[in-house]
C-alpha cells in the first residue's frame, strides 16, 4: 500500500489514497521498519490522501512518537484541505509538522 523510498536517512512515504480501519495494519507494518531508525527524517506525502480513519491517525501519532523518540523528525507534505480539517478538528494540527 505504501510506496517507500529511502535515501541514507531520509524516508519519503507515500499515503496512498486511504489510510482506513481496513489497511492502517498493513500501513503501520510497511512503515515501521523505516521509522524506528535513530535520526531518521521522515516525509508523509499526503498528496493522493483523500480519506484517514481514527485508525489512520494513530497510526501517524505512532508513527510521529517512533521519530521523536529516535531523535529524528517528520513532517507530512502535500495535505488536502479535507485532511488537514481532520488534523485540526483532532488535534493533531498542534503536534505535527504540516507542510
Amino acid at each position: 500500500m505504501a510506496e517507500i523510498v529511502r535515501n541514507g536517512n531520509d524516508v519519503l512515504i507515500k499515503t496512498g489514497v486511504r489510510v482506513d480501519t481496513i489497511n492502517a495494519g498493513d500501513f503501520e507494518r510497511e512503515i515501521t521498519p523505516a521509522l524506528s531508525e535513530a535520526g531518521v527524517s521522515a516525509v508523509f506525502d499526503c498528496s493522493e490522501l483523500d480519506y484517514i480513519s481514527s485508525s489512520g491517525l494513530r497510526v501517524i501519532l505512532k508513527a510521529q512518537k517512533m521519530v521523536t523518540a529516535n531523535k529524528g523528525e517528520m513532517k507530512l507534505t502535500g495535505v488536502k484541505p479535507q485532511i488537514k480539517k481532520v488534523f485540526d478538528m483532532t488535534g493533531f494540527s498542534r503536534f505535527l509538522k504540516i507542510e
